[in-house]
């Protein structure tokens, strides 16, 4: 179930799926938060759209032109290789695997992104250690997978950051703020900058391959609709 919205202590009462049903249109249901971020709820809304009709897929798509102010769309996907996580993967100029340093959360990772490689959908991998004690057992987990990805399929990953495990999360969600502005002078804080600061730091040829955001949602119609 998507809830980024309450994190941001911005619940609302509408989402995606009400756009796929006509009862408002994109720009009624986004959320604007804190800091510049504005929040398209999902809701259940993300699964419904590998379902609607070519009406309403053309209707969204039009919903979607309206996009146009904005530099980066950040889908968070449920955990796991479902269809729906499959589809995104496909189409995102970045994908970034969230993973830590137990043996279950690194084979789930290794599991991912060798579908990922296997079927082609996409080469720009980034991974993050998740909860980790220091920037040591960070760099040694990635080791760990990284040289499996290459070992067993002959791939290279990108190692893209490293947070600490901070246990004041849990009061920030409590507070529905998000914790980077609750905590701003934290290694966690800092952790996070790095990532970001590196992540639109980065070069890339695939960069604003789509015009708009309706380019983007058209692509996915299309890998959706093979």
């Amino acid at each position: 179930m998507a809830n980024v919205d309450i994190m941001f202590g911005c619940m609302s009462k509408y989402s995606i799926i009400d756009v796929l049903e006509g009862n408002k249109s994109i720009d009624e249901i986004i959320l604007k938060s804190i800091e510049g971020i504005e929040i398209i709820p999902g809701g259940s809304g993300l699964s419904k759209i590998y379902t609607i009709d070519e009406d309403k897929k053309i209707e969204l798509l039009s919903q979607f032109d309206k996009l146009n102010n904005y530099d980066i769309l950040i889908i968070d996907t449920g955990a796991g290789a479902s269809e729906n996580v499959l589809n995104f993967i496909e189409i995102a100029d970045e994908v970034i695997v969230i993973t830590n340093s137990e043996p279950t959360a690194l084979t789930d990772a290794y599991s991912l992104i060798k579908i990922i490689y296997l079927n082609n959908l996409n080469s720009n991998i980034n991974v993050v250690i998740n909860r980790a004690k220091n920037i040591k057992e960070a760099e040694e987990t990635f080791n760990k997978i990284s040289y499996t990805v290459k070992t067993f399929i002959g791939k290279n990953i990108k190692f893209l950051g490293f947070i600490v495990e901070e246990l004041r999360i849990g009061q920030a969600i409590k507070k529905q703020v998000p914790y980077i502005l609750e905590y701003p002078n934290t290694e966690f804080s800092l952790c996070i900058n790095r990532i970001v600061a590196k992540l639109l730091g980065t070069e890339d040829n695939n960069k604003n391959k789509y015009t708009s955001f309706k380019d983007y949602f058209t692509k996915l119609f299309k890998v959706v609709g093979r």
